[in-house]
């Protein structure tokens, strides 16, 4: 059984990866379409495609990543909303926290160092943008 167990976590963990770099071409792409085809503000932009690729990830969880642990229309709202706070503690609290924890850690000179705390704010980001969209986000419904 627990062999199971942590098979399904490695292959939702990884659909879970598949998901995020989905949600990084939706960014690109509509951050290009917003900023070079319809001429909208840089910034204004980037909030924008921000949010269509956070709305991309949501659904493509929904219906992927945790799909086995029941749909219904009345717990989309909630859902919605928990991904939402979830995606900004872990984009931005836990990301660049860390990434800024590493940075004052990592011996001045340290050839690419703010690649490297970066990369590990991401990282970390990631783990618990995972947790979170497990234990909070997508649980099981009820009657499920």
């Amino acid at each position: 059984m627990g062999s199971i167990l942590n098979k399904s976590i490695i292959i939702r963990f990884f659909k879970f990866g598949a998901v995020g770099l989905l949600g990084v071409g939706v960014n690109l792409g509509a951050y290009t379409l917003l900023y070079e085809w319809f001429g909208l503000k840089d910034f204004l932009a980037r909030i924008l495609a921000i949010e269509i690729s956070v709305l991309n990830n949501f659904a493509f969880n929904y219906l992927w990543t945790w799909g086995d642990r029941g749909r219904s229309w009345a717990g989309l709202p909630i859902r919605l909303l928990r991904y939402h706070g979830s995606t900004f503690i872990s984009s931005f609290v836990i990301t660049l926290g860390i990434g800024w924890l590493v940075l004052q850690a990592l011996p001045e000179q340290t050839p690419w160092m703010n690649y490297i705390s970066h990369s590990a704010g991401i990282v970390a980001g990631m783990i618990v943008n995972y947790l979170m969209s497990d234990r909070w986000v997508f649980t099981m419904e009820k009657g499920v």
